[in-house]
Order: structure tokens, then C-alpha cells, then sequence
């Protein structure tokens, strides 16, 4: 071949390589939106899902302090704002519900719910409107006579 031939085929390699970089750059732009979606949503679900866990696990400690003789609800509600501490909510008295023991019904329960829109790391900004509560509830027998 002749000098002209080579080069002529080096040029046709390069402008390959240019345009299969630009259908690169497009496939990027069009995948990386959806790959940033689904890592966020892992990254909500793996909150959401903890702070449930948190909130199980803090209804059952209060639980557990509310069937000890002589307990009140401050020693509950105190116990309780210790366990969700490291989630970095506040529960306000109308979203824990304590429920005392009495002789008819000797058992100590603990409810919490709070709205998913104040747990939730990304808020509305889906536009999705989700009305629900995220909360749990625990409850246990009263030790000694009431």
C-alpha cells in the first residue's frame, strides 16, 4: 500500500473511535439519571427501613421501664426519646401513646406513629403524595400488683 492508503485508513480509525465516544457520552447521559434514582431509592428504603427498626426497638425498651413497679410516663417517654436518639427525631407526646395497666387489664402498652413525610430523606419532591405512618407498638404485663 502507499503512504497516502495508510494514512487514509488511520484517519478512518480515528474518526471511528470519535463517534463511537459520542454514542458513549449519549449512553451516559441517558443511564446515569436512572442509575442516580435507584441509588437513592436504596438509600431512602435503607433509612426508612432503620428508622422503623429504631422505633420498634424504642417501643419495646419503653415497654419494658412502663411494667417495672413505680415507673411513670416521664420514665417511659425518657427512655423512649433515648432509644430513637440516634435517628434525630423528636416525638411529640400525641405521636406516643402510652396506655396504662389497671387491675382489669394488668398490661403496659407503647404506641408510636409518626408520618412518613417526616422520616423520609427525600420528602415530596417525587411529587408523590404518601399519606402513611410509619410507628410500632408494644405491649406487656405489669410485674407485681397493681
Amino acid at each position: 500500500m502507499t503512504r497516502h492508503g495508510v494514512l487514509h485508513q488511520g484517519r478512518g480509525r480515528a474518526r471511528r473511535r470519535t463517534v463511537r465516544r459520542g454514542a458513549a457520552v449519549v449512553e451516559m447521559a441517558v443511564v446515569t439519571p436512572l442509575l442516580l434514582l435507584i441509588m437513592l431509592g436504596v438509600i431512602e428504603f435503607g433509612w426508612v427501613f432503620m428508622t422503623t427498626e429504631t422505633l420498634t426497638n424504642a417501643t419495646r425498651e419503653a415497654a419494658r421501664v412502663g411494667v417495672l413497679q413505680g415507673s411513670t410516663h416521664e420514665d417511659i417517654r425518657n427512655r423512649f426519646n433515648a432509644a430513637i436518639a440516634p435517628t434525630g427525631l423528636s416525638v411529640s407526646p400525641s405521636e406516643l401513646i402510652i396506655t396504662d395497666a389497671t387491675p382489669e387489664n394488668p398490661v403496659v402498652t407503647v404506641r408510636v406513629a409518626i408520618p412518613y413525610s417526616r422520616i423520609s430523606l427525600a420528602g415530596n419532591w417525587l411529587g408523590l403524595n404518601i399519606d402513611r405512618t410509619i410507628g410500632s407498638s408494644c405491649t406487656m404485663r405489669k410485674e407485681g400488683q397493681l
